[in-house]
């Protein structure tokens, strides 16, 4: 099964693919938020060339594992992105996913700007990545 991974943020939105049966996640591309119709096209732009089915995404929840405001945010824009598309949604834990992606971003030595913005895509990966590593450890 293909799969689109998507951290969504305030401002940008990380996208990454994951297959399933390959169980492995590469980051795509990060996007400008605008309008819910505006993000539902370039999504379902990135949901076409990738073949996916379903949508992973990339729930932010405190350290105590209790959820607020942001992850309010993100389940409904994330819900009426997958409405749009008529695909089936799945909320993941993301958290220390940007700590994760910063890690790796670092460590292949890249700085500034342009690392800043490509780790949306990476933090997207990670999150995509963990759900496949989950499912793995539940079959």
């Amino acid at each position: 099964m293909k799969l689109l991974g998507l951290d969504i943020g305030d401002r940008r939105v990380g996208v990454a693919f994951g297959d399933s049966e390959l169980r492995l996640a590469t980051p795509v591309d990060v996007f400008t938020r605008r309008s819910i119709d505006e993000d539902a096209q370039t999504i379902a732009e990135f949901v076409r060339k990738y073949d996916a089915v379903q949508l992973v995404v990339g729930l932010p929840r405190n350290m105590d594992g209790t959820t607020g405001a942001q992850a309010a945010a993100v389940t409904t824009y994330a819900g009426r992105i997958a409405c749009a598309l008529h695909l089936p949604v799945i909320f993941w834990d993301e958290r220390l996913t940007t700590v994760e992606a910063t890690r790796r971003t670092h460590e292949t030595g890249a700085r500034g700007k342009k690392s800043r913005r490509g780790l949306d895509a990476i933090a997207a990966a990670v999150i995509l990545q963990d759900y496949l590593d989950g499912q793995r450890h539940t079959e």
